[in-house]
Order: C-alpha cells, then sequence, then structure tokens
C-alpha cells in the first residue's frame, strides 16, 4: 500500500519554495503565492524561523532564508542571506542618521533592494521599497556597482545594457560617457545621484558591499533632495556608511561557509 503524503510537510517546502523564488515576502505574500492558507503560512514560518532556516526582517516584517538553508541544498544564493546580516546594521544606521538606508543587490540589468529602513526612518517620504528595481545608470546603487565591479564583469554588463529597450540603459550605447561616469564614481569611491527623472524628491549615497573580493551588492543612504543637498548628503552620510559597510563585510566574511 502506497504511504499517504505528509501534507504539512508538503506545505512547508512549498513555503520555502516561495521564499526562494522571491528572496523576502510577508506571510500573505507567501500565502497568495502557495495557495496555502495565510494562517497555516504563517504558523510554518513561525517554525522555520525558530528552527534556524527562515529569518524575519525588523524594519519590514518580510520573511526571508536564512544560511541554514545551505545544509537543504546548494542552490541557495548568498543574496538570500546577506539580508539578514544588512538588517541589523541598516537599523542602527538609520538611528545614527535618521535617513533610510538600504542593501540592494545585482539582478540581471538592474539592482534590486533586497533590505531597507524606509518604514521605519523618522526622514522617510518613501515606504514600499523592498523588490524595487534599480537601474544601473540613475541610481546610487547601481553606478556603484557598476564602477567597481572588475573590468570583465562590467564589459559583459554593459553588453547587456547596451541591447536593452530601457530608456534608462540607453546610456551604455555610448562608451565614451560610460567611460566618464565610472571613472568619476570611482575616484570619489561612492554612486551619488541627487534627484533625477525617476525618484527627482531624493538623493542618494551608495556603496559597495565586498566578500573576499568579490561584490555582492551595494548599501546606500537616501535624503531628502529639496533640502539636503549632494554635498550636506555625503557630508553626513559618507563616513556612517562607511563603518555599516565595514560591518556587514566583517559580519559576512565571519558567516561564509567554508
Amino acid at each position: 500500500m502506497k504511504p499517504k503524503p505528509i501534507r504539512a510537510f508538503a506545505r512547508g517546502l512549498a513555503v520555502l519554495a516561495a521564499l526562494n523564488r522571491v528572496g523576502s515576502a510577508s506571510a500573505l505574500t507567501v500565502a497568495t503565492s502557495t495557495g496555502v492558507p495565510r494562517a497555516t503560512v504563517y504558523r510554518l514560518l513561525q517554525t522555520l524561523v525558530e528552527e534556524g532556516y527562515v529569518g524575519r526582517g525588523a524594519a519590514d516584517d518580510q520573511f526571508h532564508l536564512r544560511l541554514k538553508v545551505r545544509v537543504l541544498a546548494d542552490g541557495f544564493e548568498d543574496e538570500q542571506w546577506v539580508t539578514s546580516v544588512a538588517a541589523p546594521a541598516l537599523l542602527a544606521l538609520t538611528e545614527r542618521i535618521s535617513w533610510p538606508c538600504d542593501l540592494s543587490t545585482p539582478d540581471g540589468t538592474a539592482m534590486v533592494i533586497r533590505e531597507t529602513t524606509h518604514p521605519v526612518a523618522p526622514l522617510s517620504i518613501d515606504r514600499n521599497m523592498v523588490g524595487q528595481r534599480l537601474p544601473m545608470f540613475a541610481s546610487a546603487a547601481g553606478l556603484a556597482y557598476l564602477s567597481f565591479v572588475p573590468s570583465p564583469d562590467r564589459a559583459a554588463l554593459l553588453d547587456l545594457l547596451s541591447r536593452s529597450d530601457d530608456p534608462n540603459d540607453a546610456l551604455a550605447r555610448d562608451p565614451s560617457q560610460v567611460s566618464q561616469l565610472v571613472a568619476a564614481t570611482r575616484r570619489r569611491g561612492y554612486g551619488l545621484r541627487q534627484a533625477g527623472q525617476i525618484w527627482p524628491h531624493t538623493g542618494a549615497i551608495a556603496l559597495p558591499v565586498r566578500v573576499e573580493r568579490r561584490i555582492i551588492g551595494c548599501v546606500g543612504a537616501i535624503w531628502m533632495a529639496r533640502v539636503v543637498t549632494s554635498r550636506e548628503g555625503v557630508a553626513r552620510c559618507l563616513e556612517p556608511l562607511r563603518e555599516t559597510r565595514a560591518r556587514i563585510e566583517q559580519e559576512l566574511t565571519r558567516r561564509k561557509p567554508a
């Protein structure tokens, strides 16, 4: 006689698979994507949190996979556990500067916000930022990533961007301007944006985050452009941001499996 499948176990796997697809999500989002009742999803997520397979964002109540998932499958990606390290560091940074802060990672030809303090930052005017895609040329995080990745990776990324039909990627078809932009960003040591077409109300600064010489993402701070100039924003945020990046890099290196 064929044994009956364990429905609760199957639902738990569905929850893990859903988080693996999206990186981080609320209980409601997981319930919607899996078809599992929300109350059941919440109990499953709480169990997975207690067992150490899932973490819960302190700023936005989003759930995400943790490093322990690596013992289940080799396919677990770094960016899915970076958030568990970044969240407390970003919260501490926001408590220090009052402005919202983000951790973003590369996703194809854009950066994607994986962790943010927008919901809790005293001076934030945006809220639903997790999962937002940031164009490479129109965002501080994109400029920081593009400028500091190794040259072969930059060349490959620029080739993809040059074939994109997104107007935000059109600059990739002008190698001279790209070279000047990359050189200026590298001289500064950080990506910088003040207003712009997509987010005219804010300015931002971003630094690349490295683990073993590999850039895995960018950490940034955001201010209101109408009251803070780019010079003032850099003066207020750069050093605290550098310290936060160092904290994240040290913790990621310590946690990384041998």
